[in-house]
């Protein structure tokens, strides 16, 4: 078959074209003389384009810096091969110097030149371009002008302060570029929509090599907010609109929409959450707003099996009931089990007139204390009122009713607390600052002829600092309480300070540290008072660990005029967790180093 074949192949170039041969042939033979004369022809084409790939090299001379830069930025995608002819050769170098004359110009070289040449080496073009920048062209003027009803927003007029030239800078297109740009979208923010300029122009003279610029915006009027139609099935009319901060009639600001859009998005209702401006809607320089949102699954679970050294092993489960109802209401219900440390938690958080900075909460609190040497079970039922202020400050109102039964006592306690509390964090970044602090202040009462057993009032102080120094990282703390009560022994545990932990002495247990009990040698009953400082060093190793050193001080004492401060010392390691900071501690007692503690914890440092 195969000799067939070839034999036919052979025919076929013998043959004369009009001579036909296709007669004596199968089917089958015909495809295979066919299969031969195409791979036999694409072999030959293989070779011939494995030659003419090769493309030719090209060395560009005579610059360097930021117009090097740009201009190799210009340079044609498309080379000559390498057995290009000199027609397509000479062409290319033509195409070269038009885009690198753009290119040029767009930094400020108008009379640059441009020299080129070649010549065949082994059969393969050896290209070169000398460049010859000359002399740059230098800003001498500037007009740049805003006018309009924008004209005096403070965000125009901190662009109009940093103008995009010094007299005398080499004349830059990109610079002049990004500041039109700048203005632009400046306008638009703030809702300029018909913003335009009605002067762009850039006057070159290349033979003084002088540039000036004139450059004038019109912000026209700015638009307001039209008709806002929300698309939900989630809440109430009523409801959905306490979380709205967008208002018909209201100026326009791009701010806004993005604050909107995420403060709708961590209300938890929702998991998609679309703000549409309607601008081929508008009338009267004012834009409809249509809000898209897409209702979230209505329950949430979470179960945790865990260890803390302050709490030892554990494990919980959580429901967040995103809305008991179209009032929006929500429903957190958290049960834990913990050797040191058991509870069942349920809150009910009502939102206010601005949900994101005012809402009210509602809970009840079963709790197991088994912690140090003092324990408790005790029952809490009330309610907590929260609001943030536009400085910054949070405050919060509480009343609740303590149920409470400590061992130490050995009856049940009755306590009406009404607290107030005032709380502020400033930082560069809450979940890992470099620089930023946190202040907390409370206060609870309790008296005698209001359903408690006994007249209370406490007041606690809580300060945290951090602050970066090169690589190295600091952060203080501080934390004082005070109590005035008439019997200490009847006070409830969770009104009692103590000290030592994880977040307190390093080098202690949980809640070792306090006032010592007279009817049990080497236990500790707490203190009417606090006092607790610490400094810490942390310096990274890695973008993810860092190392610590670490010294803390204080005690939980009655009296302020005689007390004694217990002092730990120690080292740790810090991860950068998605979810914060992981610390890992050891720390020491200053007088026995022979008494080593872990500590383990994880969250933001303030």
């Amino acid at each position: 078959m195969t000799a067939k074949i070839l034999a036919t192949f052979t025919c076929l170039l013998l043959i004369p074209l009009s001579v036909s041969v296709e007669a004596k042939l199968s089917k089958k033979e015909k495809l295979a003389a066919a299969a031969v004369l195409a791979a036999a022809k694409n072999k030959t084409k293989d070779k011939d384009s494995a030659n003419a790939t090769r493309l030719a090299s090209i060395t560009v001379s005579g610059v360097e810096g930021e117009l090097k830069k740009n201009i190799e930025l210009h340079m044609p995608l498309t080379i000559p091969e390498c057995r290009a002819d000199r027609a397509e050769v000479k062409q290319f170098f033509t195409t070269v110097k038009k885009h690198l004359r753009k290119a040029s110009r767009a930094l400020g070289y108008y009379d640059a030149e441009f020299r080129s040449g070649g010549k065949m080496v082994d059969g393969c073009w050896k290209l070169r371009l000398r460049i010859t920048p000359g002399r740059p062209v230098k800003v001498v003027s500037q007009n740049i002008q805003v006018t309009g009803e924008g004209s005096f927003q403070p965000r125009i007029l901190e662009i109009l302060k940093k103008r995009p030239y010094e007299i005398g800078d080499e004349f830059n297109h990109q610079k002049y570029t990004d500041y039109k740009t700048s203005l632009s979208e400046a306008a638009l923010s703030l809702g300029y929509f018909d913003a335009e300029f009605s002067k762009h122009i850039i006057t070159v003279n290349p033979l003084t090599h002088q540039a000036r610029i004139n450059l004038v915006m019109n912000t026209g009027k700015r638009y307001r907010y039209g008709k806002i139609n929300i698309d939900q099935e989630v809440l109430s009319d009523k409801a959905i609109r306490k979380f709205l901060i967008l208002k018909q009639g209201a100026v326009y600001k791009t701010e806004d929409l993005i604050r909107q859009q995420q403060l709708l998005q961590q209300s938890g209702y929702f998991k998609l959450v679309k703000v549409d401006v309607l601008h081929d809607q508008a009338k009267n320089n004012q834009i409809p707003i249509k809000i898209t949102l897409e209702r979230n699954k209505r329950n949430a679970y979470k179960f945790k099996v865990g260890y803390g050294s302050d709490t030892g092993g554990r494990i919980s489960a959580e429901m967040d009931r995103r809305w008991t109802g179209n009032s929006g209401k929500k429903l957190k219900v958290k049960a834990q089990y913990a050797e040191n440390l058991s509870g069942l938690s349920l809150k009910l958080v009502s939102p206010r007139k601005n949900p994101e900075d005012n809402h009210l909460v509602y809970n009840f609190d079963l709790k197991q204390d088994k912690n140090g040497d003092v324990r408790s079970r005790s029952i809490n039922i009330g309610g907590i009122y929260t609001r943030k202020h536009d400085n910054g400050w949070i405050r919060t109102e509480s009343i609740g009713l303590l149920l409470d039964k400590t061992n130490v006592v050995g009856k049940s306690t009755n306590t009406l607390l009404f607290g107030v509390g005032l709380e502020k964090t400033s930082a560069d970044n809450l979940l890992y600052p470099s620089y930023g602090w946190r202040l907390k202040l409370s206060l609870k009462a309790a008296g005698k002829s209001l359903l408690s057993d006994q007249d209370i009032l406490q007041g606690e102080i809580l300060g945290k600092a951090i602050t970066t120094l090169g690589k190295s990282r600091f952060i203080g703390r501080f934390h004082l309480g005070a109590t005035a009560v008439n019997n200490f022994g009847n006070l409830p545990k969770s009104l009692r300070f103590f000290a030592g932990g994880g977040n307190s002495v390093r080098g202690y247990s949980y809640e070792s540290l306090g006032e010592p009990d007279p009817e049990r040698p080497g236990k500790v009953l707490g203190g009417k008072n606090l006092l607790n400082l610490s400094l810490e060093y942390q310096y990274p190793i890695t973008d993810e660990w860092s190392v610590a050193a670490f010294v803390d001080t204080g005690n939980a004492f009655h009296d302020w005029s005689d007390y004694k401060l217990y002092t730990g010392l120690g080292v740790g390691a810090r991860y950068k967790s998605p979810i914060g900071p992981v610390r890992i501690d050891i720390g020491f007692p200053r007088d026995d180093f022979k008494d080593p503690h872990l500590h383990l914890s994880i969250g933001s440092d303030l």
